[in-house]
C-alpha cells in the first residue's frame, strides 16, 4: 500500500476571524452577530453558510435602503477578494441568529462554524455584549 500526501498551510489559516461580538438576547428570540472576516487566500473565495448550535438557524442577511424602505436581504454567497476583508456590522451585512436555544447574556460565547466555497470550515467563539 502506498500512500501519498500532499503539504499546505492548514486550511482555518486561509482565514481569520476578527472583531467579532453578537448582540444580547432572550431565549426563543433572534439576535444579531457581527465579524470581520481576512482572506489570507491567494484567490478570492466566498463565505457560503454559517451554521450554529445556538439557534435554530444562522442567516447572513444584509440590510439595504430602497425608495425610503430598509430591508434585508438574505445573502448565500458572499465573496471575500485575496488578501480582503468581509466586514459584518449593525446596518450593512450581518448574521441572523433566529430562535435562540439559549439567552445571550453579556460574557457568553456563541459559536459558529463559518463554510467557504473551498470547502473550508472554520468554526469561531463570539462573545455577548450589549450593542
Amino acid at each position: 500500500m502506498v500512500s501519498c500526501t500532499t503539504t499546505s498551510s492548514p486550511p482555518a489559516e486561509r482565514f481569520v476571524v476578527r472583531s467579532s461580538w453578537a448582540r444580547t438576547a432572550d431565549s426563543g428570540a433572534t439576535s444579531g452577530a457581527y465579524l470581520d472576516i481576512v482572506n489570507h487566500d491567494t484567490v478570492t473565495r466566498s463565505l457560503v453558510a454559517i451554521t450554529t448550535e445556538a439557534a435554530a438557524a444562522a442567516e447572513v442577511h444584509e440590510t439595504m435602503t430602497h425608495e425610503g424602505m430598509t430591508h434585508m436581504t438574505p445573502r448565500t454567497d458572499l465573496p471575500i477578494a485575496a488578501g480582503g476583508t468581509l466586514s459584518m456590522q449593525p446596518g450593512g451585512v450581518h448574521v441572523m441568529l433566529v430562535a435562540l436555544r439559549r439567552a445571550l447574556a453579556v460574557g457568553d460565547s456563541v459559536p459558529l462554524r463559518l463554510r467557504f466555497s473551498d470547502s473550508t470550515a472554520v468554526t469561531v467563539m463570539v462573545p455577548v455584549r450589549a450593542p
